[in-house]
This record gives C-alpha cells, sequence and structure tokens, in this order.
C-alpha cells in the first residue's frame, strides 16, 4: 500500500505547478530559512527579547529533531523510494532540481520531523491555535512534497511527523515545567515560585 500511495502521488499528481510548488517547499536555503527568520520576526514583534530566546529554544528543538531522525535512519536502514524503485520514480528537475538524496535510507523523514516539532513547539509554546494552524499547514505540505518529489514512502513522512509532533509536545512540557527555562521565556510555569 506504501508503494501505490507513493506512486499516485509522484506520478498522478505530475502537474508543472505542482513540480514549482513542492520543489521550491522542500528547499532549506529557498524556503526553510527564509521561514525560520519569520518565524523569529514575529516572535520578536509579538514577545520582544524573549520572542528571540524562544526562537533560539526552537533552533534546538529542530536540531535535537534533526539528530533523532539521523540516528533513526542509520538504525532501521529503510530505503528512500527513488533508490529503492529508481527506474518508476519521476524526479522533479525545473525550477527546483530535487533529485535522490546521495543518503539512501528514508526512514524518518526529517523534513517532517523539523517541520512538524516547529509547528508543535511554536504552537504549544506560545498557546495559539493560529500558530499551530498556519505553521502545521505548511508541515503538511513539506510532507506532502517529499512524497511527491520521489525522495519519501508515506510511511516515512508519517513517521517523522510523528516523531516531530511527539518531539515538540514533549519539549513544550519541559520546558514549561523547568523553573528556569520558563522565567527566561518570560511564561508562566506550574512550578515556578516566587521570582
Amino acid at each position: 500500500m506504501d508503494e501505490s500511495v507513493f506512486l499516485g502521488i509522484n506520478q498522478g499528481w505530475a502537474n508543472p505547478l505542482l513540480d514549482a510548488l513542492f520543489g521550491w517547499v522542500s528547499q532549506r536555503p529557498a524556503f526553510a530559512f527564509p521561514l525560520l527568520a519569520l518565524i523569529l520576526v514575529l516572535l520578536w514583534r509579538r514577545m520582544g527579547a524573549a520572542g528571540v530566546r524562544l526562537w533560539c529554544l526552537l533552533l534546538a528543538v529542530i536540531v535535537l529533531g534533526d539528530l533523532l531522525g539521523n540516528l533513526l535512519k542509520h538504525l532501521l536502514l529503510q530505503p528512500r523510494p527513488c533508490s529503492e524503485l529508481a527506474g518508476q520514480v519521476r524526479l522533479v528537475e525545473a525550477p527546483f532540481a530535487v533529485g535522490c538524496n546521495p543518503k539512501p535510507h528514508g526512514m524518518p523523514s526529517n523534513h517532517a520531523l523539523n517541520f512538524f516539532v516547529t509547528a508543535m513547539f511554536t504552537a504549544g509554546m506560545l498557546r495559539s491555535w493560529r500558530w499551530g494552524l498556519a505553521l502545521g499547514a505548511v508541515a503538511v505540505l513539506v510532507g506532502l512534497s517529499r512524497i511527491y518529489l520521489g525522495v519519501h514512502y508515506p510511511s516515512q513522512v508519517l513517521a517523522g511527523a510523528m516523531l516531530g509532533i511527539g518531539l515538540g509536545a514533549l519539549a513544550v512540557l519541559v520546558v514549561r515545567r523547568v523553573s528556569p527555562l520558563a522565567r527566561w521565556l518570560g511564561l508562566p510555569c506550574r512550578r515556578c515560585g516566587p521570582a
């Protein structure tokens, strides 16, 4: 089923507009980094210096998620579809070329993990459904892009999404319960006594 859903999206949805959109949202320099910069600006405008500190903490959680994803790739050794089904996979060439990653293992998708952890952690820390909805929609779009572009099976994207949501929720819980971190961010916490 994983293979048939993958091929249905990778080949059945083939369209020049989707090539451009999904190619763009899968690029770190062209999409992920500008999105992180936008999040920094919005957090700074909303919270001042505490927003910048929250953004730094977000980066730390993303790095932790990326390391976890890479560790799992080396443990699980599940191949990417573009390696396993090389003759059947449609790879996008323009306007953003997305070839098969030289790293042959794809479980879980780190793109999905990183974008879902960003959505969960940011929305949870801000306690904002608007942030969750906006960043969650971006995360879903990025996850779909990885299937469409032929570099991940749906199960790899789903695993990355679930790990990202879990890690994001755990990070929110830890930050809100650790007095020094909560105070540093200027947030209320359950175990914080008087400052």
